[in-house]
């Protein structure tokens, strides 16, 4: 069987999402793929580093670890609220769905995306275009990019 012949498994779909349109567009497509190909979906969101985002200076000035802890927790139940309505259509569509939030405390959302590919056997990654973050409005797509460049596996990205 010669390269063009050989048949392309997707077992594993990757969707990490972000709440923001184009990351929720994006899990609509996944759903649809997974469904296509009998292949189990995960949703990961990653939390910024709350350094980068400048919450460690209302530390280091108030003090207030608590403040910063709030700020994550907080992050974390907003991503549960928009990843949910994803696992119950995926869910419903009869796929099986894995979701898991990661705090990027000390690295970036890029490496967490690629190792977490690598190490999960991930087939195929569906990303929305853009994200919602301040960054991500700067560097249109910058995260978006990245993966693709660094990723081992098909990158389909969704405007």
């Amino acid at each position: 069987m010669s390269d063009t012949e050989a048949v392309v498994s997707i077992n594993k779909i990757l969707i990490p999402i972000d709440g923001s349109n184009t990351s929720i567009k994006a899990s609509k497509y996944a759903i649809h793929l997974a469904k296509l190909n009998n292949a189990e979906l995960v949703i990961i969101h990653i939390i910024e580093d709350i350094k980068q985002g400048g919450a460690i200076g209302l530390q280091q000035r108030y003090g207030n670890i608590s403040l910063i802890e709030a700020f994550k927790k907080a992050r974390e139940e907003s991503a549960k609220q928009f990843i949910k309505p994803i696992e119950e259509a995926a869910k419903k569509n009869g796929i099986k769905v894995k979701s898991d939030i990661f705090d990027a405390e000390g690295t970036n959302g890029i490496k967490l995306i690629i190792e977490y590919t690598d190490k999960n056997n991930i087939d195929l990654i569906v990303i929305g275009s853009k994200g919602r973050s301040i960054f991500e409005r700067l560097l249109v797509g910058s995260l978006t990019n990245a993966v693709i460049n660094h990723s081992r596996c098909p990158v389909l990205v969704v405007r």
